[in-house]
C-alpha cells in the first residue's frame, strides 16, 4: 500500500481540503505525509517588493509547521514539511521523487502563491509530468471542516479498455481499494458497432449520423462482458477485493463513465492518462475529460509505457498478465 504521502498548500483553504483525505489516508496505512509549499520567481518581480522578502518565506515555514505539528499531535502521523522555491508543478515533483512519494493529494483548484493562478493549472501539470499517482480532490461547496478527516471511500471504479496501458492503474487502484476497505467496478465502455449500408447518393443522410447495428453490438457487448469477467475473477483471486465487471454501451467513453458512476454510487474513479495508440481515442483525453466533468475525485497514474509503443491488448490478455499488473 502507500508509505509517503505528499500533499501540496498554496495558504488557501482549497488546498488545505487535502489535507483531511490524506490524513485519514496516512492513518489507514500507517504511512507518512510530507506537506509542501513552493514559491514560484518570476524574473519581473521587483526584489524589494515585499511579498518576496525573508519574512514572508518564514511566514509560509510557520504556516506548514503549524499544520505539520496539529497532524503529528492530532492525528498522531508522522509529518515532515519544507517551504521551496521554482516552478510550483516541477519542484512538486521533484519533492515528491526526494521523499520517495508514493501518492501525491491535492485539489483541483486553489491559488498558487504570487501569481495567483488556479490549482487547477498547477494539478493538470502535475497529473500529466508525474510518474507518482495523484489523487486529484474536488473542492467542497462550504469553507466547513476543510481539513477534518473524511470518511473512506467505498465504491472505486476502474475503466479499462483493451489497452495494457490503460491496465497499468490496477495495481495503484487495488492498493487504494484495500486501504479505504473498498469494492471495485471494472467498466469497459463499448461503441455501437455501425452497420455497414450500400452507399446511396439518392437517399440524403445526415452529415456524421450513424446506424448502429445492434445485433453485432449485442454480441460484442457480450463478448466483453466474458472477458471483463475473468478479469475481475483473477483480480477477486489475487487481492481479496470485492470486484465486479461491467460492459456499458455508449459512443463517448468520458460521458459513459461518468454516466455509470453517478447511476451505481461511485465515489471515485481510478484511470490512466494515456491509453489507446494515436490512431484511437487517448486514454488521456477520456482522463481528462473524466476529470473535469464527472464531479468526483479521481485517482489518476500516467503510464510508464512509451506512448509510441502503446501495446494493445484484448481483455483476455490483460487477465492473463494481472500478476504483472498488480504488483506494481
Amino acid at each position: 500500500m502507500f508509505a509517503k504521502l505528499l500533499v501540496p498548500l498554496d495558504r488557501s483553504l482549497l488546498a488545505e481540503e487535502a489535507i483531511g483525505y490524506a490524513a485519514a489516508l496516512a492513518r489507514r496505512c500507517e504511512a507518512e505525509l510530507d506537506l509542501v509549499v513552493v514559491h514560484e520567481p518570476f524574473p519581473h518581480v521587483d526584489p524589494d517588493d515585499p511579498l518576496w522578502t525573508e519574512a514572508d518565506l518564514d511566514r509560509d515555514q510557520q504556516y506548514v509547521e503549524q499544520i505539520a505539528s496539529e497532524l503529528m499531535t492530532g492525528a498522531h502521523l508522522a509529518v515532515t514539511c519544507a517551504v521551496m522555491r521554482g516552478e510550483v508543478a516541477e519542484t512538486i515533483r521533484l519533492r515528491a521523487q526526494n521523499v520517495h512519494a508514493d501518492l501525491i493529494v491535492m485539489t483541483t483548484h486553489g491559488r498558487t502563491g504570487l501569481s495567483r493562478a488556479w490549482l487547477g493549472s498547477v494539478a493538470d501539470s502535475v497529473m500529466r509530468h508525474s510518474f507518482i499517482p495523484v489523487l486529484m480532490l474536488r473542492p467542497t461547496e462550504t469553507a466547513r471542516e476543510r481539513r477534518a478527516p473524511r470518511p473512506p471511500f467505498a465504491h472505486v471504479l476502474v475503466p479499462l479498455d483493451g489497452s495494457a496501458t490503460a491496465a497499468d492503474i490496477l495495481s495503484t487502484a487495488t492498493d487504494f481499494a484495500r486501504a479505504n476497505g473498498a469494492d471495485v467496478a471494472l467498466l469497459r465502455v463499448v461503441p455501437p458497432v455501425p452497420m455497414l449500408v450500400p452507399l446511396d447518393i439518392a437517399v440524403p443522410v445526415a452529415l456524421g449520423t450513424t446506424i448502429p447495428d445492434e445485433p453485432a453490438t449485442t454480441a460484442l457487448t457480450a463478448e466483453k462482458k466474458t472477458e471483463l469477467a475473468e478479469v475481475a475473477r483473477q483480480l477477486r483471486d489475487r487481492t481479496g477485493l470485492a470486484v465486479e465487471a461491467h460492459v456499458y454501451v455508449g459512443e463517448r467513453p468520458a460521458a459513459a463513465i461518468s454516466d455509470f458512476a453517478a447511476q451505481h454510487g461511485i465515489d471515485i474513479i481510478a484511470m490512466t492518462t494515456q491509453g489507446r495508440g494515436a490512431s484511437r481515442l487517448l486514454l488521456g483525453s477520456v482522463a481528462d475529460k473524466v476529470l473535469r466533468s464527472s464531479g468526483l475525485p479521481v485517482l489518476l497514474r500516467r503510464s510508464t509505457r512509451a506512448e509510441s509503443a502503446t501495446e494493445l491488448l484484448t481483455d483476455a490478455t490483460v487477465a492473463e498478465q494481472l500478476p504483472a499488473l498488480t504488483s506494481r
